[in-house]
């Protein structure tokens, strides 16, 4: 009879009923082998002998030529000649995991099969009979609620909770894991899958699973906030980070840093308002009249009081290193505390009537109004205008006396320069008349 050796799969759990090796290297299993007295005997007559190992050195091609070395119990060999031998049945080796349905089947496959071999082969009944022991008690206990797992019993319901609780660890861990968890899909994840099909005869569970699904949602949430707070550290246009921050304030769960960058979006919001009820304030307060007859008006202290105010808001906003995307119109500030620290030169230049001192002040001054507005550059600008007149006059007059020195008539050329100097002091000017 073809000597062979099978091996039965059997899902996680079953071992090799059948195998096949063939050379000089013994196979270390067990089992046994039904051998006829003669080649030509009937296979009833053959009897059951137990081995340990065993080493096939059959002749492939050619059938029951060769023979098979069995290790007896006794530890010696015995050579059987491959035509003598009916069936070699190895011992199966008992499952270590019995953990569902298709498992148990799977058990109950390779018993019924080794029965089967009992009733072809009475002979091998005893025997095959207590292979079958572990296997059948394994069915039993498993028919009565428990599961196996690496060869230890367990209720089936606690084997239940630890697979779930181990499934949703490692889902938590897979969502926290992933580089980008918008593309972490969680309805087509595998253990998601699993999860909610427990979660149909599981409440509590199923409450766990609406967390879950929470909790990824935030992340994804947290994710996208801080893809638009990078965003906001790189330079851009007022209206690009008015747009970011406008994307921050729609999620519903922001995020500390969220929270803290709105924050700071809120009070630079606080001091563009300020500085613009400023210049509109510093706008409505020029008096037109008084400057055109150069007259340096005071700046309101209230409106001082304010930009002082707001000077110390602006300092505290950037110590606390707000995102670049976060503007503030600092030019216009700038502007008004260039105006600001300006006009006291001005008011002393008039008041002094020091009309080219106040003049490279105005010089200095030409862009700052326009970030305030058009009646202070309309303001500055008739003091601007009062003072170059008023340096003209001056010029005019000496130019005046010059002309009556050049004629030697001192009386005229001095009465000139003295009026020059009521104009616009000019000590040069003094030291001139004095030599006259």
């Amino acid at each position: 009879m073809l000597s062979f050796l099978r091996t039965l799969a059997a899902c996680f759990f079953f071992s090799i009923t059948f195998l096949c090796a063939q050379g000089n290297t013994a196979v270390e299993a067990s089992g046994i082998v039904l051998v006829k007295p003669q080649p030509w005997s009937k296979p009833a007559e053959a009897e059951v002998i137990t081995f340990t190992a065993y080493t096939d050195r059959s002749a492939r091609g050619s059938a029951g030529a060769g023979y098979f070395v069995l290790r007896l119990p006794s530890g010696k060999e015995s050579q059987i000649p491959t035509s003598r031998i009916v069936k070699l049945i190895l011992k199966p080796v008992a499952p270590k995991d019995v953990l569902n349905d298709t498992q148990r089947a799977n058990l109950q496959k390779l018993i019924d099969e080794m029965g089967s071999y009992s009733k072809v082969f009475p002979a091998t009944q005893v025997t095959i009979g207590e292979y079958l022991k572990p296997f059948q008690e394994i069915a039993s206990r498993f028919d009565y609620g428990e599961v196996m797992e690496a060869g230890a019993w367990q209720t089936r319901e606690k084997y239940r909770q630890a697979s779930i609780n181990k499934i949703e660890s490692r889902l938590r861990l897979a969502m926290l894991e992933a580089k980008i968890k918008k593309d972490f899909d969680l309805n087509s994840n595998a253990d998601f899958n699993k999860l909610s099909a427990f979660a149909k005869e599981d409440s509590a569970l199923e409450a766990r699973l609406v967390v879950l699904e929470a909790d990824y949602a935030k992340l994804v949430s947290r994710e996208n906030q801080d893809a638009i707070l990078a965003k906001l550290q790189s330079p851009m246009s007022p209206q690009e980070g008015e747009f970011l921050i406008n994307k921050l304030k729609e999620f519903p769960d922001p995020s500390p840093r969220t929270l803290s960058v709105l924050k700071q979006a809120d009070v630079a919001a606080d001091i563009t308002a300020e500085l613009d009820s400023i210049k509109l304030a510093w706008e409505q307060s020029w008096n037109t009249e008084s400057l055109a007859r150069g007259t340096v008006p005071s700046i309101p202290s209230s409106l001082t009081e304010r930009l002082d105010a707001i000077a110390s808001k602006i300092k505290v906003f950037r110590a606390g290193s707000p995102p670049a995307g976060i503007w503030i119109p600092t030019s216009a500030f700038d502007a008004c505390i260039a105006v600001k620290n300006a006009m006291p030169s001005i008011q002393t230049g008039f008041n002094e009537r020091n009309y080219r001192s106040a003049l490279q002040v105005f010089t200095s001054l030409s862009s700052a109004t326009r970030q305030i507005g058009p009646k202070t550059v309309e303001a500055l600008g008739a003091l601007q205008s009062y003072a170059n007149t008023e340096i003209q006059k001056f010029s005019a007059l000496v130019e005046e006396g010059n002309t009556f020195l050049a004629a030697q008539d001192k009386n005229q050329a001095t009465t000139k320069f003295r009026e020059a100097l009521v104009i616009m002091p000019d000590e040069d000017l003094e030291k001139r008349i004095a030599s006259l």
